[in-house]
């Protein structure tokens, strides 16, 4: 009796971790990027000044929380003047290469800071301030 009931347990035992493993998995594949991630792949991909570009992912998303994070894969509020609407991109991946070949690219040198200003980066006056502000703690 005590070996069947020790057989059950360990059966169901066994049938619990699984499950909880693949809600782990899949809680760990569906919850996104952070800023260090982000960062990490834009120093992968020769990205200028990734430090800065990672803090402009951070203030457009919401610390990646935002609409445009989440369904669009849209880490920099890439707007498409053609459509009248912000891109959506297949990965957060493919929005670092969309940043590099729509804004960094415009970049020769010099202050980044004022680069983002010159261009017109984005329409708050604040948003160098609020950029220099961003604390990277993962860094």
């Amino acid at each position: 009796m005590r070996d069947k009931i020790l057989k059950k347990i360990d059966n169901n035992t066994w049938w619990v971790a699984l499950i909880l493993s693949i809600l782990l998995l899949f809680c760990i594949s569906s919850y996104g990027q952070n800023s260090s991630e982000v960062r990490q792949y834009l120093y992968s991909i020769d990205c200028k000044y990734p430090d800065i570009v990672t803090s402009q992912a951070v203030l457009e998303t919401g610390h990646f929380k935002s609409y445009g994070c989440k369904k669009r894969n849209n880490l920099f509020g890439l707007w498409n003047h053609a459509k009248q609407e912000f891109y959506t991109f297949n990965s957060w991946e493919d929005s670092c290469h969309a940043y590099l070949s729509m804004i960094q690219y415009k970049y020769k040198d010099g202050d980044y800071y004022a680069f983002l200003s010159d261009i017109g980066y984005a329409s708050d006056p604040n948003y160098i301030n609020k950029l220099k502000k961003i604390n990277l703690g993962d860094k």
